[in-house]
């Protein structure tokens, strides 16, 4: 298998598209419903603690740089421990890229085709993510790298054109509304979000300049957090916390306020396509990632053979996941963010256990030595 595909450039600018696509266009609502106007602040934290994740990961993956960590789990954790936690991930992974899936249907379904089925919604947009996973993890960073010029001028140029409906009056809310409980139950739902950098320790040996991965996550998480705050304020001082806490799809009802001279009257189609490619380039590497798991615990050198049949697998999880939007966005409030606390300090007990070995290792090689 081919390694040292992805530039840092392309990983920095894939990380600003996959925390942008779901925060803004599925969680902004539930961020402004628990922190009201300390939403910035909590996503500053939750940013922080991202990085500070990413540290102990890029520590973990930099002592086997070129070393899958499906492969060299074994020598940290016996196999009949790392096979299990292996699994884990996978199902975890195809059950965030079902998850994803299901809140893209229905967004499709409510706003746009109110007489189409889920399913056939879930089938075309899972026969693209086939098709494109099978180009592998190369084609879809480049394809992230293109995309996200285009949806930081759309970005750009929606904040220009709803600036003057914006009740600048409320931005004193920023300085004297702030609530502890807001604040900390805000950062525990979204830095969860932040947490699946994860990912980064399955896509380790393609990347190029290693060294300079941590720098490339910071800029990364930096951005993030200032593309994400702009449309959060954006809609605190366009619609208040409380219109925009009980909108399903804030973002695009703010994007229908634009109106450009008589002959535009509506740009949601053209913009909700743009950030829609962005949310189809998230689901594709989380289920990328899933299928080289898969291919790599059965010995396989290709994952391609196994597309198909598990695009076929999000589908069905997403049609199963719940009864409706509510409850998709209440599995969000109850239980996700500490299921995803669970998977994302896996890492951190492999980083303690190799830790402990080499340290162990040490004193022996020095002991021998001595003697």
């Amino acid at each position: 298998m081919k390694t040292q595909q992805i530039t840092q450039n392309q990983l920095m600018l894939f990380f600003i598209l996959y925390f942008f696509s779901t925060l803004v266009g599925f969680g902004a609502s539930h961020l402004i419903y628990l922190s009201q106007y300390d939403s910035v602040l909590v996503l500053c934290i939750s940013a922080l603690a991202g990085i500070i994740l990413a540290f102990f990961v890029i520590k973990l993956a930099m002592r086997r740089p070129n070393e899958f960590f499906t492969h060299y789990g074994k020598e940290i954790f016996p196999s009949w421990i790392h096979i299990p936690i292996m699994v884990i991930f996978f199902i975890s992974l195809l059950q965030i890229s079902a998850l994803i899936l299901r809140e893209y249907e229905d967004f499709i379904v409510q706003t746009y085709l109110p007489k189409t089925p889920n399913w056939a919604v879930g089938c075309m947009f899972g026969i693209v993510v086939a098709v494109t996973a099978r180009l592998g993890f190369e084609n879809l960073f480049r394809i992230a790298q293109g995309l996200f010029y285009l949806v930081i001028f759309a970005n750009i140029g929606n904040m220009i054109f709803i600036g003057k409906e914006l009740q600048w009056e409320r931005w004193m809310a920023f300085v004297t509304n702030h609530s502890g409980q807001g604040i900390f139950v805000g950062s525990y739902a979204t830095a969860s979000f932040f947490g699946e950098i994860i990912i980064l320790l399955f896509l380790f040996p393609y990347l190029t300049q290693k060294h300079k991965t941590f720098k490339s996550i910071i800029w990364a998480a930096i951005f993030s957090v200032i593309f994400i705050a702009s449309n959060i304020i954006w809609l605190l001082l366009l619609f208040g916390p409380n219109l925009s806490s009980h909108l399903t799809y804030p973002m695009l009802e703010m994007i229908r306020y634009i109106r450009i001279a008589d002959f535009i009257q509506n740009l949601d189609h053209l913009l909700i396509s743009i950030w829609a490619t962005t949310v189809f380039i998230k689901i594709t590497v989380l289920f990328t990632i899933s299928l080289q798991i898969s291919a790599h615990l059965f010995r396989l050198k290709d994952h391609r053979p196994l597309t198909f049949s598990l695009t076929a697998v999000i589908i069905a999880l997403s049609l199963n996941m719940g009864s409706g939007t509510a409850e998709i966005q209440n599995l969000f409030t109850q239980s996700w963010s500490t299921f995803s606390y669970f998977i994302e300090s896996i890492p951190l007990l492999y980083l303690i256990m190799d830790t402990i070995k080499q340290s162990l290792k040490k004193k022996s090689n020095k002991k021998l030595k001595e003697s």
